[in-house]
């Protein structure tokens, strides 16, 4: 063969080689699993940049796709709210656990606790401003006439008297309470208690609550069993343990308060049939051993004279009461 024709049949050769190669190699390429595409196709590119590389196909992994929205926070609004939801559910409470029981109760406080917003009134000596100067306790006195002013203005207001027993039973039972509810409260037993107060309790027809030391009833100056034996006969009076002495409390160790509250309450029954469960802290004196005594002998509950209207289950053992004095009762805000 002369050395024209070699050269020519070599020519023929390497054109043939060039021309049949790409589709070879796109014959491997549709042949060949996804995972060979990429670097198929990056091979084919840099032989022929005017080909553009097929996207390569991945399959999510659902946890990385979990992770993914973590690192890059990307939500609507309505999205991030229903987020929200699911980690902090609102939780529901039931008629028995809510204050706001019906529309006639003022009620406050939270789901774990339960409130009454309810004013105790807190009274002691009921009589004429001019005997109590002469008997040198004006300071504790409610001017008998303004008293009755106090009471009238509150019945002609449409207040509902409570006792002290109904108020306790509302606050631990949450139940709800009329609409402008009061409870009035006289201290210590003294004989106007009798010939001011609850005259009056009788002649409006509302209920007071009058708390007596036990062991001072007969003294001067003092009710008498008689007048506690007609007076707790009246739906319009009634009586709690105040203890014995007057004694303060918050001041005695545990063997003084349990003998002043058990013996209140014995002569409470022996003397007029009263089974109490309710305890008025002389001086507003109490303490935390005394709230645990009290608590230990079956009382359900114990008034204070802190200041406040909110009467709630978690001061149960130190409920607050107002003071007033003599002025119109509508100058506190009734």
């Amino acid at each position: 063969m002369n050395l024209k024709l070699r050269i020519f049949i070599i020519s023929i050769t390497i054109l043939c080689t060039f021309v049949l190669m790409p589709n070879k190699i796109f014959a491997q390429v549709s042949d060949s699993s996804a995972s060979a595409i990429t670097p198929t196709v990056s091979l084919l590119s840099s032989f022929f940049p005017t080909i553009t590389p097929s996207p390569t196909v991945q399959t999510t992994n659902p946890l990385l796709m979990q992770l993914n929205e973590f690192a890059n926070p990307i939500a609507s609004t309505s999205s991030i709210a229903t987020s929200e939801a699911a980690l902090s559910p609102t939780p529901t409470i039931g008629a028995s656990d809510s204050a706001s029981i019906s529309p006639d109760i003022n009620a406050s406080g939270s789901a774990s606790d339960y409130c009454l917003t309810v004013p105790v009134i807190l009274y002691h000596h009921v009589e004429p401003l001019a005997i109590a100067t002469l008997l040198g306790h004006q300071q504790l006195t409610e001017d008998s006439q303004i008293f009755e002013s106090q009471i009238s203005y509150l019945v002609s207001h449409k207040y509902h008297f409570l006792s002290l027993e109904t108020l306790v039973d509302a606050i631990i039972n949450r139940k709800s309470i009329p609409a402008k509810s009061v409870v009035i409260t006289i201290d210590d037993g003294y004989i106007d208690a009798y010939t001011y107060a609850f005259l009056d309790a009788k002649k409006y027809h509302v209920i007071m609550n009058f708390n007596i030391p036990t062991g001072l009833v007969g003294q001067p100056d003092y009710l008498t069993w008689d007048h506690l034996k007609e007076m707790a006969q009246s739906p319009y009076a009634k009586l709690y343990n105040h203890t014995t002495t007057h004694a303060p409390l918050g001041q005695l160790d545990q063997s003084e308060i349990i003998q002043e509250i058990t013996n209140a309450n014995q002569d409470l029954m022996k003397n007029l049939g009263i089974k109490n469960d309710i305890v008025v802290y002389p001086y507003g004196s109490y303490s935390d051993l005394a709230i645990k005594t009290v608590q230990s002998l079956g009382m359900i509950a114990a008034v204070s004279t802190d200041p406040g209207t909110n009467e709630c289950q978690s001061n149960i053992y130190k409920l607050p009461r107002v003071r007033v004095g003599n002025e119109p009762i509508g100058d506190y805000g009734y």
